[in-house]
């Protein structure tokens, strides 16, 4: 994704994002396999959050983009268990009309 990005960005940019990485919430899974199979199904809007990030001209997007290529181009760490350490109850916060549409409706 790094090289495909490098024509949006300075390498300033680039240096300041650092080790920057997205967390994504799935519902719960039994094991590994579960876990692959639930990210396969969510993927595709997965990819066009991170996309969007980078470039928001979708025409200058890669296609197709399939699971394999998602698979290359991010780094998947799954984590069985997330806890939530904060005292503030948890808020809901409204995302801005046109970003990424398919993650609002793909997602539980």
């Amino acid at each position: 994704m790094v090289d495909w990005s490098r024509p949006f960005w300075t390498r300033e940019d680039m240096e300041s994002l650092g080790d920057e990485k997205s967390l994504y919430l799935v519902p719960t899974y039994d094991d590994e396999a579960s876990a692959m199979t639930l990210l396969e199904q969510h993927h595709g809007a997965i990819f066009e959050a991170e996309l969007e990030l980078w470039c928001l001209d979708r025409a200058l997007w890669p296609s197709p983009r399939d699971f394999t290529m998602f698979r290359h181009w991010f780094q998947i760490n799954l984590f069985p268990l997330v806890e939530d350490l904060g005292s503030e109850v948890l808020q809901t916060y409204l995302i801005e009309p046109g970003f990424s549409d398919d993650v609002r409706q793909a997602l539980p």
